[in-house]
């Protein structure tokens, strides 16, 4: 199971660059053509929404760089993790401090996922549109169980060590 968690988190980490690199793309077409996305929207939507949609557009691209480089702290920090497990090692003080990087990478992805829910009021009062938010009430409940169980490795590793002295 854990060769199978290596492979797909390495997929996750490739995939997640790709989406970064759209993202990315996406911000820099806006921020260049703006006047071009502008003008094709204008059929569409009235000159305020349109400029509304175009707004919502960039922030989305740049909540979703943002989330990127978080996801790719979480996916890093656990490929590490799933390292030390299968070399049989894996309660060490490392992994307490990579369990809570995970943490505050999933917290600051938490707190993106809201900054997309105002973006989509935002949007839904200006517009009708909405984007499709709903909030994540179990993406909070990681995020504190990642917490807890980086403690719980912090104290299995000095657990560890403590009885590693004694013998």
């Amino acid at each position: 199971m854990l060769v199978i968690s290596k492979r797909v988190l390495w997929v996750l980490l490739v995939l997640n660059w790709v989406f970064v690199v759209f993202f990315a793309l996406v911000l820099v077409a806006l921020l260049l053509g703006g006047d071009q996305a502008a003008t094709a929207m204008a059929g569409l939507y009235p000159p305020d929404q349109a400029a509304l949609l175009l707004r919502a557009v960039a922030w989305m691209a740049a909540l979703g760089i943002t989330a990127g480089i978080a996801a790719h702290i979480l996916f890093r920090r656990m490929l590490e993790v799933v390292a030390t497990a299968i070399a049989g090692d894996p309660f060490t003080a490392a992994n307490a401090r990579r369990l809570r990087a995970v943490g505050w990478a999933l917290l600051a992805i938490q707190i993106l996922d809201l900054c997309f829910g105002a973006l989509d009021w935002t949007v839904a009062a200006g517009t009708g549109e909405r984007l499709g938010w709903s909030p994540s009430v179990g993406g909070w409940i990681a995020v504190l169980m990642v917490f807890v169980l980086a403690r719980v490795f912090e104290e299995g590793s000095r657990m560890r060590d403590e009885l590693a002295m004694t013998v």
